[in-house]
């Protein structure tokens, strides 16, 4: 009996069935499609499973050489090679014996979407002469149809695609990023065949990105609904739209899930391709969203009275905001500091930015840098508790924050820097340890400071800068003096609290 494979169409739902190897030179085609007139779930299930069951017994009769039922009609033939056409599937359409009455219309071959339609209005007008009189086709070459195995359902194929990311040994942080891009992509289109993605599906996707909210798995209101749900809530509450790097990174995400199936043959084509890509200049932009703290935000988060209480716990809570005060260093870049990545370098102490060592990542190739220690960092004892540190046997320079996610160690660091300045009294939306960039950048710039002198020091190297790739990404010996002369000039009107870690 055949296996009926259900395919969703932009039109609706349909199922096809598998023709017979021995029986496609009578029937003419591969395969048989079926609409399921609205039918869903248990009841497009259990149709399907009847209409297999007709052509069971159809295909029995054909075997026994009763040729009638492989006569088709001209409707359901124009039916077959307009829904192909619509689809943009058509390339060449081939087929001999074409019969309407008794005009043999012999071997038809079209070429191209507008020969095709061409060959449906001679049809059309054949069929008005002779509506009752039967159309038969010998095969058609190559065949507008999906590929004979319709392949796995879009879940199975999603879960298969992020066991191989995990087997590949991909960073926990991409696993977790592509299955959230996939879910949402699930819930939008259903469980269809893989096989059956198509544009409309990947249009419907884009939109939905556009319209998820941050942090939606977080937040009370979101965290428990289904993701049309989400986005039903997201449309109502008018939810801001994500960032142009946000909505590229969904879109690199499913053409990564997307490349395994072409190689596969899976797909037989591309349901991306064609649809235009966002700007360059927007999709590259670096994301630097929020604003600098004040210098009453700064006086009140580095108090004493309260500082001091909220970092005892952990020694990361005492010199993680100060090094990210003084150094305009991402959350992470400070997090997951190794003991041997703090370091001096003709005379000049500091810290590397860097991938070196077990954990540790970078955003990207200008990331990687040498950025000298401020000197109030120094007055407040950073030496000697990397001393310290290192004594205790300690290979991290911040072993309290765990990595065990893989999502990078600077996660609990931002949320509990996060916690802690809201309790000083800094409420706006997405103040965090990130904050800190951007007062390094803005009060150096407002000092005089130059951009490309500033980018040396945030990692935004401008990429003009001469000398080898050791220099340039590691070390740059050439511009240290000049990131120490900039450093100078960074001076935040706020007083470092005094604590000793032994």
């Amino acid at each position: 009996m055949p296996k009926p494979y259900f395919l969703s169409r932009p039109a609706g739902l349909y199922v096809r069935f598998r023709v017979p190897e021995d029986l496609r030179l009578k029937i003419g085609l591969r395969f048989v499609v079926r609409s399921m007139r609205g039918l869903r779930g248990d009841a497009a299930r259990l149709s399907a499973a009847q209409q297999a069951v007709a052509l069971s017994a159809v295909f029995d009769r054909l075997r026994k050489g009763d040729d009638d039922v492989a006569k088709f009609d001209a409707k359901k033939l124009i039916e077959s090679v307009q829904r192909a056409a619509d689809e943009g599937r058509i390339l060449e359409w081939k087929a001999t014996g074409v019969r309407v009455g008794g005009v043999d219309f012999g071997t038809v071959t079209t070429h191209g979407r507008q020969d095709t339609l061409d060959f449906i209005e001679t049809m059309k007008a054949a069929a008005a002469i002779a509506p009752s009189l039967p159309i038969t086709s010998a095969p058609v070459a190559p065949v507008p149809e999906p590929p004979a195995s319709a392949g796995p359902m879009l879940s199975e194929a999603i879960a298969d695609y992020l066991r191989d990311l995990e087997s590949a040994k991909r960073d926990p942080k991409t696993v977790v990023e592509s299955r959230h891009s996939l879910r949402i992509l699930l819930g939008v289109v259903g469980d269809v065949p893989a096989s059956t993605l198509s544009q409309s599906h990947v249009r419907a996707f884009f939109d939905a990105v556009r319209h998820w909210p941050s942090n939606a798995t977080k937040r009370p209101e979101y965290r428990s609904l289904s993701v049309p749900e989400v986005l039903a809530l997201s449309k109502a509450r008018k939810e801001p739209e994500p960032a142009a790097h946000t909505l590229n990174k969904h879109r690199q995400r499913l053409s990564a899930f997307v490349q395994p199936l072409l190689a596969a043959r899976v797909m037989s084509h591309n349901p991306m391709a064609g649809i235009v890509r966002m700007s360059a200049h927007a999709a590259s932009a670096e994301v630097e969203t929020g604003r600098p703290f004040t210098t009453a935000e700064l006086q009140a988060i580095f108090a004493p009275s309260v500082y001091l209480p909220w970092a005892q716990k952990y020694p990361h809570r005492y010199w993680a905001p100060i090094l990210g005060l003084y150094s305009g260093a991402r959350v992470t870049e400070v997090a997951q500091l190794y003991v041997d990545d703090i370091e001096t370098v003709d005379g000049v102490p500091g810290f590397h930015v860097n991938r070196r060592f077990p954990g540790q990542k970078i955003k990207n190739a200008q990331s990687r840098r040498f950025v000298p220690l401020a000197q109030p960092v120094l007055h407040v004892g950073f030496l000697a508790f990397v001393e310290e540190t290192r004594k205790a046997g300690q290979a991290r320079l911040f072993p309290d924050l765990p990595n065990g996610t893989g999502l990078g160690f600077g996660r609990q660091l931002s949320r509990q820097f996060s916690a802690y300045v809201k309790k000083c009294g800094v409420v706006d939306e997405g103040m965090g340890f990130h904050a800190f960039r951007h007062t390094f950048a803005t009060l150096l710039s407002e000092a005089g400071a130059e951009t490309a002198d500033i980018a040396r020091l945030t990692g935004h190297l401008d990429g003009k800068a001469q000398g080898s790739v050791l220099e340039k990404f590691y070390i740059d010996r050439k511009t240290l003096p000049l990131r120490v002369g900039t450093l100078t000039r960074f001076t935040p009107s706020v007083v470092l609290p005094t604590q000793s870690f032994l």
